[in-house]
């Protein structure tokens, strides 16, 4: 996945609808239901649950300005679902997925060994999430004012577009970092809410693929 360098700044660019997204790449990235019976020593019900996985496929585009990295998602959801009224009502949700370690496994969330850093996105949370795992119910997620995320949501004729955003290097401890030229992974996730989809239940897109920036 080709991460071209951009003209535009990174305000103009969480905007989902800008033009300046037309001329970045666009990357069909097909989804699979995650595989819960890996989740059974965690939760059992879950791990025999079925039907999760309802979104097959998304859009995904990534650009730089040498300082900030842009990344957004597109995928088809005739329902909107960025309220949580009653304990059976779920919101749809996203996620971007990088290793820390090179033999992370984004399909077990890592391992104890090798932790995975995520980008979290919910429609019902006015702030995206910066997730630390070593695996099923290890998550622990930072607030933006560490991580200094940023991710921008809306829900136009039946699709949802997302853009995720993040300066290329952060400091601190377990942090993803970027640099022109050098070449990342990356995986994803999506959540459908109207399908009861939480946790474990979700779509995935498998294993990391290669994130290359331009310099």
């Amino acid at each position: 996945m080709r991460v071209k360098r951009a003209t535009a700044t990174g305000a103009v660019l969480l905007d989902g609808l800008a033009a300046a997204w037309s001329r970045s790449e666009e990357n069909a990235i097909p989804l699979a239901p995650a595989p819960v019976t890996l989740t059974a020593a965690v939760s059992l019900p879950m791990a025999m649950s079925q039907g999760h996985g309802a979104v097959s496929a998304l859009s995904a585009r990534a650009v730089h300005d040498g300082e900030t990295l842009s990344i957004r998602l597109a995928w088809e959801d005739a329902q909107k679902d960025d309220r949580i009224a009653d304990l059976d009502r779920f919101a749809d949700a996203a996620a971007v997925l990088f290793p820390l370690l090179a033999d992370a496994n984004p399909v077990t969330m890592g391992d104890e060994q090798q932790p995975v850093n995520a980008w979290l996105w919910k429609a019902d949370r006015p702030e995206a999430f910066d997730v630390i795992a070593r695996g099923y119910s290890t998550s622990r997620r930072r607030p933006a004012r560490e991580s200094g995320l940023t991710a921008r949501g809306l829900h136009r004729d039946g699709t949802w577009i997302v853009v995720f955003q993040r300066r290329l290097r952060r400091a601190g401890s377990e942090f993803t970092d970027f640099q022109p030229g050098g070449t990342s992974k990356i995986a994803f996730a999506v959540w459908e809410g109207s399908n009861a989809e939480r946790a474990g239940q979700k779509a995935v897109s498998g294993a990391f693929i290669d994130l290359e920036l331009d310099r």
